[in-house]
């Protein structure tokens, strides 16, 4: 029996007194689990350090109110829920709490004071205005950061945005003596847009009577499928074009539109696509200008080397009154007047004095086109000179040919806006035969476009002063080439007059928000000038009389704008949404995290509470919820361990 009672001493003894200390030790933590739940304690928060308590702190609120902030939710744009988030925020602030608010766009400070002063500051949020214009978040950010005198040992910047860029800077860098805390709160990602991203007109050549080639490019930024959207084209709010198409996610088309202007004058265009959650890109406007009258000065030494190019002056203008020509006749030009002149034609120009070039040099400078004829008078001093000023071809030397010799020519490059869409039927047999050109020495800013087969250039385009003129190394007379007799002297010499005649700068567009600079001439220096916006409101402008432009500083709104003078329509240009503003482009959160650089700056998404997730990463994280659980698993696993064994107490009864 002694021996029976130390076997259960030695084995079973010891395996109850193991299980019930086990079930001691559950039990114990189930209660402590159980009291620690209903006292309420909190995890320490990633941020907190001295938030806890009455103590004085600076929270700084930045609103993002660029355009991208536009895109529309369910909850409104996404502008609304940034002013939403302000009560949220503002009801975690605790202590003596200095609340400055800010808007981005232009940058402004809306509010300075205490954060109990919650009404006024609600207000001045609900008067932040949607703009059109580019994100400037973290030039702003970095800005108000370092110019913060902070002194309290709190200091929290709350940033709501959409985030479309990181910074370019580390945060933990702007002041190295501060501590601030960030908190980026994320906007959700649109869902449903179709947008213009470019529209570019193809044709450089633009007369009524000609097709004008339009290319738009036009994608689904969304993440569904759309069908059958129309893609419309509006020319003075008349529509001449459309096309239907589908597009799926991520993806862009291409179209080309040929339309007909039908008129002369300043054209405004228009692509057009059905409104989705972001309108700011469903439209893209542009500007065309078709010349209706070009002023032409012509310069020679002689009536009789003029006749030629008059004729084919003449057939250009016909009865359309689309040139007016000024001719000037010497053989030693000592000033040029070229300020109402929209191109100057120097046919075998005689000795030209440096007050001539000068003044050609300024002509050039300010938009002005230029056709030259060079001819044989190579034997002035110095005939390289003026060229070279004029960043023009050098002039060499003239060869000529002796008989019935002749050089043959062909085109460069047929894809050139000079020869696209030519009406002539066999250009090979339109192309001049040469006797006699000059040879020039180019540079990088000189393209030839038609060449002798031996290799010299015939015809020279030069860029020069932002500009393009037209060079050709043999003159309009019978005794160099027979250019005048072939077809293909008129629609050569109209498309380069067109070509030089139209002012593409002043109808260049620009990004909303930025400086445009608009041209004058000296006839219309002392004009009335008005500018009309897209929204249809009369701005006066006041013109720069010493370099005769226009600086346009009032472009915040997306569309066309006019510019009048004494109340006639001057020019026309658009303003553009900035690529970077489309809502597609969204930094990830956590990529956004990294380039912060810094451990106390938090992600919020929009799927998070905000006010919950403030809370827990500025005071703590309430862990209840945790200690409930234990302790119901504590007691569950007690509740199984002792739990009695019915099959050994069967045993026991038999």
């Amino acid at each position: 029996t002694l021996r029976f009672i130390k076997s259960l001493k030695h084995e079973t003894i010891r395996h109850l007194r193991i299980k019930q200390w086990l079930l001691v030790l559950l039990r114990t933590i189930a209660i402590l689990c159980l009291i620690l739940m209903f006292s309420r304690p909190l995890m320490t928060g990633t941020l907190t350090s001295k938030l806890v308590g009455n103590v004085e702190s600076r929270a700084v609120i930045v609103v993002d109110n660029s355009a991208s902030m536009a895109v529309h939710t369910d909850d409104g744009t996404l502008l609304d829920r940034a002013k939403s988030s302000l009560p949220v925020i503002l009801n975690g602030l605790e202590g003596r709490t200095t609340v400055e608010l800010y808007q981005t766009n232009p940058p402004r400070k809306l509010f300075s004071g205490s954060h109990e002063e919650s009404r006024s500051i609600i207000t001045r949020a609900k008067g932040i205005v949607q703009t059109n214009m580019t994100d400037n978040l973290w030039t702003v950010i970095d800005s108000v950061l370092q110019t913060i005198k902070a002194s309290e040992p709190n200091q929290e910047c709350f940033i709501i945005s959409d985030f479309q860029s990181a910074p370019s800077f580390k945060i933990d860098s702007l002041n190295p003596n501060s501590d601030w805390k960030f908190y980026c709160i994320l906007q959700p990602k649109i869902e449903n847009n179709i947008s213009i991203s470019e529209v570019s007109v193809l044709s450089q050549i633009k007369l009524p009577d000609h097709l004008v080639k339009l290319n738009t490019r036009v994608g689904n930024s969304g993440v569904t499928d759309k069908r059958n959207i129309p893609v419309e084209l509006y020319l003075n709010d008349e529509r001449v074009g459309q096309v239907v198409s589908q597009f799926q996610p991520s993806k862009f088309k291409d179209f080309l539109f040929q339309v007909y202007p039908g008129k002369t004058g300043i054209i405004n265009g228009k692509i057009v696509i059905p409104d989705d959650d972001f309108s700011m890109d469903n439209f893209r406007n542009f500007v065309l200008v078709i010349p209706n009258q070009i002023a032409v000065k012509v310069i020679g030494q002689s009536m009789e080397e003029l006749f030629l190019l008059d004729l084919a002056l003449s057939a250009i203008t016909g009865e359309t009154e689309l040139l007016v020509i000024d001719r000037y006749l010497s053989n030693d030009v000592e000033r040029l007047f070229l300020s109402d002149i929209d191109i100057l034609l120097l046919h075998n120009p005689a000795n030209l004095r440096n007050s001539a070039i000068e003044d050609l040099q300024r002509f050039l400078m300010r938009g002005g086109g230029l056709i030259w004829f060079v001819g044989n008078d190579l034997n002035q001093t110095d005939p390289v000179a003026w060229p070279s000023l004029l960043k023009l071809p050098e002039l060499i030397q003239t060869r000529r040919l002796e008989g019935e010799s002749f050089f043959s020519t062909s085109i460069v490059d047929d894809n050139h806006s000079l020869f696209t869409d030519l009406n002539i039927n066999n250009m090979n047999e339109e192309l001049p035969q040469v006797f006699g050109y000059n040879e020039v020495r180019l540079q990088m800013n000189h393209t030839p476009l038609i060449k002798l087969n031996n290799g010299h250039p015939l015809l020279v385009e030069s860029k020069a002063f932002g500009n393009s003129g037209f060079v050709f190394t043999s003159p309009l007379n019978l005794h160099w080439n027979d250019l005048p007799v072939k077809g293909l002297l008129v629609p050569l010499l109209h498309r380069m007059l067109i070509l030089l005649g139209t002012k593409e700068f002043n109808i260049q567009p620009v990004l909303v928000g930025q400086d445009k600079i608009i041209d004058i001439k000296g006839q219309n220096i002392n004009a009335e000038w008005v500018l009309k916006t897209p929204n249809e409101n009369d701005i006066k402008l006041i013109p720069d009389y010493t370099n005769e432009k226009l600086l346009i500083t009032q472009t915040s709104e997306l569309g066309s704008y006019h510019v009048f003078a004494d109340g006639h329509l001057f020019s026309s240009f658009s303003t553009e949404l900035s690529p970077y503003e489309l809502p597609s482009i969204r930094i990830e959160g956590e990529t956004l995290a990294e380039s912060l650089g810094i451990e106390q700056a938090r992600i919020i998404e929009h799927t998070q509470h905000l006010g919950s997730e403030l809370k827990e990463i500025r005071y703590g994280r309430s862990i209840w919820r945790l200690l409930l659980f234990i302790a119901l698993s504590c007691l569950v696993i007690e509740s199984i361990l002792g739990r009695p064994n019915t099959e050994r107490l069967k045993t026991k009864e038999q």
